[in-house]
């Protein structure tokens, strides 16, 4: 052979080995972007998701304790209307759900802590009167009356507060 088809021969192969190595370099670029721009896909999925779920936890939390506040203020409602008061108020909401607070306003963190305390007040009263004195012979029912009235004036501001940030997420 001579030395101009040696040449051109060695010329092919190494055209050819240095395309392989380009389209090779090449393809994997296109595979690293193309798996960069799925994971961002599925990280933005995946924070969307969360965020939505943690958007539905906050709406359970908010509805709860709406709706145990409501109930617990209707039973403050009734008491001067009943000769023997003992309707415990619901805590259970609460304490479920205290610590899952923290996206509320600091407001009404300070207030919700507060008006469960009027609750448990009003329930001690309630559990004290029943266990130690005659078995709820009503000797306290003024205390009560009186607890459940404090617990009626603090609630309305809280519930309206709920409220309100219910409206702001939905």
């Amino acid at each position: 052979m001579d030395n101009l088809s040696q040449g051109t021969i060695v010329l092919s192969l190494l055209s050819g080995v240095v395309g392989s190595v380009i389209g090779a370099v090449i393809g994997s670029w296109a595979t690293l972007r193309a798996t960069k721009i799925s994971l961002d896909g599925l990280y933005k999925q995946e924070k969307n998701r969360r965020k939505f779920e943690s958007n539905q936890q906050n709406l359970v939390v908010m509805h709860s304790l709406l709706k145990e506040l409501k109930e617990n203020e209707s039973i403050a409602n009734e008491v001067p209307n009943k000769a023997f008061k003992h309707v415990v108020m619901s805590r259970e909401a609460w304490s479920i759900y205290k610590g899952s607070t923290s996206f509320m306003t600091k407001k009404l963190q300070t207030n919700l802590p507060y008006a469960y305390s009027l609750i448990s007040e009003y329930n001690s009263l309630l559990e004290y009167d029943k266990a130690y004195l005659s078995h709820g012979a009503g000797y306290h029912n003024d205390k009560i009356a009186a607890a459940a009235e404090k617990f009626k004036g603090n609630v309305g501001g809280v519930i309206a507060q709920l409220e309100d940030l219910l409206k702001e997420a939905g």
